[in-house]
């Protein structure tokens, strides 16, 4: 036997072969299913907070085919809507409280969009649906939370002729949006444990120079919506309800024009 066919004999049959490619694939697709449900599965909504939206007499909630649609009042081609992208992994009903807050005695209707798994990433045309939905309304924003955020800025950045402005939430944009002529508001939190601060502080430039960027005190990410505590957030002393609140009135009050004044004191 020659030294070439003593190499060819110590290789991997084809059913060996086969076996390992077969075996490799299914570790492929265990772990794909796990992330898919991970991230399918979502945080929260808070029941409760999202009941008390529901019960009450001031507010509508109407659930559509992929989106949730938050108002006060009629919709008319005087209201302003605020399209709204989720965090990522949050759900977006844990939106609905915050959403309740924003347009509570306001001509506002913020529309919250599904995404696939629970990521904005995979979903970012979604505010076309939205604005769709809705042909009465004239006036346009896009914003989000934390990820849903970057992708409202996207979205934003490449649809600046057919908006008004951009509402970031525990966010930052990506791209630059300095010269589109669009309305900015950016709300932070000072406890906010989640957001890369240093990233944000950052990418201001990208923002115009009228920007409104807003900071509240004992805010940290989790209380932009209802969804529970995050890993990696800061704790803090104020109740969520409160947190929503400050954060809702702050943007509610943005979109309508009115002045706008930290409510934390």
């Amino acid at each position: 036997m020659s030294q070439g066919d003593g190499d060819a004999g110590r290789l991997p049959s084809r059913r060996t072969v086969g076996i390992a490619v077969a075996a490799v694939a299914l570790v492929v697709a265990v772990v794909a299913i796990g992330a898919g449900l991970y991230f399918a599965t979502g945080l929260g909504p808070d029941e409760a907070a999202v009941a008390a939206v529901d019960a009450s007499s001031t507010v509508t909630v109407d659930r559509l085919d992929g989106l949730t649609v938050v108002r006060s009042g009629p919709v008319t081609a005087e209201t302003r809507g605020l399209v709204y992208y989720p965090g990522g992994r949050v759900t977006p009903e844990s939106y609905v409280p915050t959403a309740a807050e924003v347009v509570s005695e306001r001509d506002v209707a913020v529309v919250i969009v599904d995404v696939p798994l629970n990521l904005a990433v995979l979903g970012p045309n979604r505010a076309d649906d939205a604005r769709s939905a809705l042909p009465a309304i004239e006036s346009w924003y896009v914003g989000g939370h934390s990820l849903g955020g970057a992708m409202a800025c996207r979205y934003a950045a490449a649809n600046a002729d057919d908006l008004d402005g951009l509402v970031l939430h525990a966010s930052y944009c990506d791209r630059d949006v300095s010269e589109s002529g669009l309305r900015v508001l950016s709300v932070l939190g000072a406890a906010d444990g989640v957001i890369d601060a240093d990233r944000e502080r950052a990418v201001r430039s990208n923002l115009p120079e009228d920007a409104r960027v807003i900071e509240l005190a004992g805010v940290n990410h989790a209380g932009f919506g209802a969804y529970g505590p995050q890993p990696g957030d800061e704790a803090v002393s104020t109740d969520p309800a409160t947190m929503r609140e400050r954060v809702g009135t702050v943007t509610g009050r943005w979109l309508v024009g009115a002045p706008v004044v930290r409510p934390d004191g």
